[in-house]
């Protein structure tokens, strides 16, 4: 009984005996929303030591990746290998997808925006509490509730007097 107990606790331990990564390629932007000509940065994240590199489709005439539609190579390093891409003058739909050892492994998109328009909105974000009637009509159950067991409990002590 007591191997059994003993098996039971140290069976887990086993699965903790590997190492369980994702082993999944990403990649990761810092922006979602850019303006026309600004630089944002993106990781490529990946095996430690993998070869990774970005390219960039644009419904815009001139992506920019340092000069380039598709970077030159950077060795994955802590995980991640960073590039900095340069906005197309043109208002659209900007593409990015990562490339690790050859490989097409995941996509973002980034919207490019007028200059001055990004983090801009005509509308408030809503706020507070919309569903007042609801609220209303709990409360009103709840008073009701109260004063049936308050009288309930009246009517009892008034017949046990």
């Amino acid at each position: 009984m007591t191997a059994l107990a003993g098996a039971a606790i140290l069976a887990p331990t086993a699965a903790f005996a590997e190492d369980y990564t994702s082993g999944e390629d990403a990649i990761g932007c810092d922006v979602s929303i850019i303006e026309v000509g600004q630089p944002f940065d993106c990781d490529v994240e990946g095996p430690e030591g993998s070869d990774a590199a970005l390219q960039a489709t644009t419904s815009g005439a001139d992506a920019s990746i340092a000069g380039t539609v598709t970077s030159a190579t950077k060795t994955i390093s802590g995980g991640a290998a960073s590039f900095t891409v340069t906005a197309p003058s043109t208002a659209g739909t900007l593409g990015l997808t990562a490339i690790v050892d050859g490989e097409a492994v995941d996509t973002a998109s980034i919207e490019v925006v007028a200059a001055g328009t990004a983090g801009s909105s005509d509308e408030l974000s809503g706020t507070g509490f919309e569903n007042v009637g609801l609220a209303a009509g709990a409360a009103g159950l709840l008073v009701a509730g109260a004063a049936t067991v308050f009288i309930g409990a009246r009517r009892r002590a008034a017949q046990n007097a």
